[in-house]
């Protein structure tokens, strides 16, 4: 729960959201939010995923993190397609490490 909490107070500040707009949008309160974001272990399932919905924050199994190689990969793909056209963007570089990933599980479960 600490790892999920700190990734949803990371995308709210990412997004510069404050707690009390989150809560709005999402039904819970600024406090209930505040727990979440503090790693609190018990809370309602439902309101952890409307909060995750909302701030588009996914949850993924451990073998669909990226690993070092994909990173290594991802890293030289990007570095190509500097070299092709614009610097690649943080954000343009997490879809390339996605597709990374994507692929090593697609082959892995061939």
């Amino acid at each position: 729960m600490q790892e999920l909490g700190t990734a949803v107070r990371v995308e709210r500040r990412r997004r510069q959201l404050s707690q009390a707009a989150v809560a709005a949008a999402t039904g819970v309160s600024r406090e209930w939010l505040s727990r979440l974001e503090n790693g609190a272990p018990r809370l309602e399932a439902d309101k952890v995923l409307q909060v995750l919905d909302f701030l588009g924050v996914a949850v993924v199994r451990p073998e669909e993190h990226p690993t070092r190689a994909d990173i290594a990969k991802a890293q030289k793909v990007a570095w190509s397609m500097e070299l092709e056209a614009q610097p690649l963007t943080e954000e343009g570089f997490q879809k390339v490490l996605r597709k990374v990933v994507q692929h090593r599980l697609t082959r892995s479960t061939a």
